[in-house]
């Protein structure tokens, strides 16, 4: 009952704060879009699969190695254990997001040109590698309190976070314009780069408050060496499983506007359709996400701990109950965003535009829901593997719909896509949870 109740309380947490905080994303992108226009959004927007891609290098499957390792050995009353996991997570993932950050101060002109293929996401690229470092320290502390259960300091730091980006970029566009300084996408990459560092120091702060509340280590039983073995032999194949979805992540979301010129746009119309797609329509869409969100990276290390148990009959009923909440969530928002897409495309960006997006976006709700959720179960269930094959899969459906048909019918094509790799990755979720239950059996 404690645990459940600790579960709940924590997903309540995480779901005030990512409501609070996307929120706060609403007035920052209302307010971009109308500083820099949708062209602008376009190109801002065009750093964004690099950025995840960055993330996914150098701490994504760490973060999620040191939640499980934590919940674990915590719940074993390995405190010591816990900690020292903790260190070695963090020593890794720093080690990584600086080699990362080097390699975008160095390579940052050579990966707008040949990558992006637009060459002013050079600079925005430079100032993205002073955020990673950053964000990689505040992602390892939050797995560390997600693996307690402890939400408090993860759900703060993220409504902090949003503050300090919306914050930033007011106060940036306000001393921009009083000094005669031109507004480019840059001003939303230097609140990017503030958000990181506030939010790691806030964390970091946190973190240290605590362990100084804790009592001193126990001599260690294993070898910094073992630890680290123990980390990279999780963490790898999640690194491994997150990399190369990114990469043909990036891919996809790079190829939107360029096979959007192939279908009869110009250039810097391309651009626009492509800011308003991912920069207004698409985050609006992903709101209500939140409450799922966080009920996920709440009900991870319990689906896990229950496993190791061999308690089938929790993870069944977690499982259930995360799903139909998913379901309800997403057929709900269906009917919100199919009617009344069009008057909040018009009210919160001025654009007719993303109120289409956001009425196409509608039919893929109940599914663009529940899949994230699926794929956490089986996470939780320690199916990494099969959570790979099946975001590859997804991904590689809306490259083909990408390619092939944006061409022909124009962004409709994209939607079309979107729709068939839901559906595709629902099937073959749903069938890998079954067979992982029945072999649990």
């Amino acid at each position: 009952m404690l645990q459940k109740h600790t579960v709940l309380k924590g997903a309540a947490l995480l779901t005030a704060a990512g409501i609070a905080g996307r929120i706060i994303g609403f007035f920052y992108r209302i307010f971009l879009s109308r500083t820099i226009g949708a062209e602008g959004l376009g190109i801002y927007q065009l750093i964004f699969p690099l950025y995840a891609l960055s993330f996914s290098l150098t701490v994504s499957g760490i973060q999620t190695a040191i939640s499980r390792f934590v919940s674990a050995k915590t719940a074993s009353g390995d405190h010591g254990g816990a900690r020292r996991i903790f260190h070695t997570g963090m020593a890794l993932s720093i080690a990584l997001s600086l080699c990362v950050s080097f390699l975008l101060l160095r390579f940052h002109a050579l990966l707008a040109e040949e990558f992006v293929k637009e060459p002013r996401t050079s600079n925005l690229l430079r100032l993205l590698a002073y955020a990673v470092p950053f964000g990689s320290i505040h992602a390892c502390i939050n797995g560390y309190y997600y693996g307690l259960k402890q939400a408090k300091i993860p759900a703060i730091s993220e409504i902090l976070e949003h503050l300090v980006r919306l914050g930033s970029v007011v106060l940036l566009c306000s001393i921009f314009t009083e000094k005669g300084i031109a507004i480019t996408p840059a001003v939303a990459v230097y609140s990017m780069i503030l958000e990181e560092f506030f939010a790691a120091l806030f964390s970091a702060t946190a973190l240290t408050i605590h362990f100084a509340a804790q009592p001193p280590l126990p001599p260690p039983v294993h070898s910094t060496a073992h630890y680290a073995g123990e980390l990279l032999l999780v963490s790898v194949p999640l690194t491994l499983n997150r990399v190369l979805v990114n990469v043909l992540q990036s891919i996809e979301a790079l190829l939107i506007p360029l096979q959007l010129r192939l279908s009869g746009l110009e250039a810097s119309v391309s651009l626009s359709v492509y800011g308003v797609l991912t920069g207004m329509a698409l985050p609006l869409v992903l709101f209500p996400s939140a409450l799922t969100s966080s009920l996920c990276t709440m009900l991870l290390p319990v689906i896990s701990e229950a496993q190791a148990a061999g308690k089938l009959s929790a993870i069944t009923a977690a499982i259930r109950k995360l799903c139909l909440s998913c379901l309800a969530l997403g057929i709900c928002c269906f009917l919100g965003f199919f009617f009344l897409g069009d008057f909040a495309g018009n009210l919160l960006f001025h654009n007719e535009l993303a109120g289409s997006f956001i009425r196409a976006f509608a039919w893929i709700c109940p599914l663009m829901y529940l899949n994230p959720a699926l794929f956490a179960i089986l996470n939780g269930l320690g199916k990494t593997s099969q959570v790979l094959v099946h975001n590859l899969t997804g991904v590689a459906i809306r490259i083909d719909f990408i390619v092939f048909a944006i061409p022909a019918f124009g962004i409709s094509g994209y939607f079309a896509g979107m729709l068939v790799n839901q559906l595709v990755t629902f099937l073959l979720a749903v069938h890998s949870i079954r067979k992982a239950l029945a072999q649990a059996a």
